[in-house]
């Protein structure tokens, strides 16, 4: 028996674990799965050998694979070349597959590589927030930063992503509780419209709907979202909604200063936002927000539904642009109130005004 049939009977002898499934072993050609019992997390090895294997030339790897991306494949190509140069004059196959099998184990965050180097290219302009990979448990930890403030939390890969979301937890910061309702709420909103299709699909487009990645998405997204709040104007008096310092911000719901945050997107100080809803015009289909612009991050579609879909714009949603103002209904859940009790109560207003106006008249 030569010594590649020595070494094709080791691999046989060798491959009847569970994390290895055999599919061909010949002269020709050896191809193995690597962790077969979890697809999305498998690899294929084709091993073959060279004339003047193993003394002069070492085994020829290729790798193929669904779930990991070609940057990935081409490295742990690179690296599975060098290991077996580093064993020339000896069997390499085993040698290769356990390196392969063992790389995988160790480097569990391998499967989202071209998500984590978005992010780092991302950062890059960014010289505050900061990115973490815990490899033992699977984890990219990420601390976003806008000014003096902070949101961190942790993104946790399960084992069959991209069909299971990131699992978002530990959440901290210094923001507003308004803020962090938001990205806690909407980063996970993020994730799961990633992996679960929309309700109202057709027959065609549901059996079509494939999950998407959800680690650069909802990470990017809180990275975004930190890093211009700080920066933005209240829409009404024009001033940086949020203080320099966090620990100046307001925490009384009933303080003018207090900030609120709408469906448009927008934020508000409290007081700024009550004054101009309670001031006319009251235009019957209600108030539209002030902002100059519209926001990047409006809740607006998920509120505003089909019915407000027009042609012209690409969110779906009804703008009044004529004065490139943010053209949304301006809508909160604290202030729900009809046009009707808007007029009477600015009526009432008015009348209390006049009121005193004539009592301070007959007094001088």
């Amino acid at each position: 028996m030569d010594f590649i049939e020595r070494e094709l009977s080791d691999i046989r002898a060798n491959c009847e674990e569970q994390t290895i499934k055999l599919i061909t072993c010949n002269a020709t050609l050896v191809r193995i799965d690597l962790l077969p019992q979890r697809p999305n997390r498998s690899m294929t090895v084709c091993l073959r050998f060279p004339e003047d294997y193993p003394q002069r030339c070492s085994i020829l790897v290729e790798l193929k694979s669904r779930v990991y991306s070609d940057k990935l494949l081409a490295e742990l190509t690179r690296l599975l070349d060098e290991h077996a140069k580093q064993h020339l004059g000896k069997p390499q196959a085993l040698l290769v597959l356990r390196f392969a099998l063992q790389y995988l184990s160790d480097n569990p965050l391998c499967i989202c590589l071209d998500e984590i180097k978005q992010l780092r290219q991302d950062l890059k302009s960014d010289n505050v927030s900061q990115l973490k990979l815990r490899q033992r448990n699977s984890c990219v930890e990420i601390t976003a930063r806008g000014g003096q403030y902070y949101y961190r939390l942790t993104a946790a890969v399960p084992d069959d992503y991209p069909q299971q979301a990131v699992d978002l937890r530990g959440q901290e910061s210094n923001l507003p509780n308004v803020l962090l309702r938001y990205l806690n709420g909407q980063s996970r909103e993020i994730a799961r419209q990633c992996v679960e299709p929309p309700l109202r699909l057709s027959k065609d487009e549901l059996a079509n709907f494939r999950p998407s990645r959800s680690l650069y998405r909802t990470l990017k997204f809180c990275l975004e979202a930190t890093r211009d709040f700080h920066l933005e104007l209240c829409p009404i008096c024009d001033n940086t909604v949020l203080p320099q310092q966090p620990e100046n911000v307001v925490l009384d719901d009933r303080d003018d200063a207090f900030v609120e945050r709408v469906y448009c997107g927008h934020l508000f100080h409290q007081g700024c936002l009550k004054l101009y809803l309670s001031e006319p015009p009251f235009p019957k289909s209600g108030k539209l927000c002030p902002a100059k612009r519209r926001h990047p991050r409006s809740d607006a579609h998920s509120y505003m539904g089909k019915g407000a879909i027009t042609a012209g714009t690409s969110s779906g949603i009804k703008l009044d642009n004529s004065d490139n103002r943010c053209g949304i209904k301006l809508a909160h859940d604290r202030w729900v109130v009809s046009v009707k009790t808007a007029e009477a109560r600015w009526a009432q207003k008015q009348a209390r005004q006049r009121e005193l106006e004539e009592v301070v008249d007959f007094l001088q």
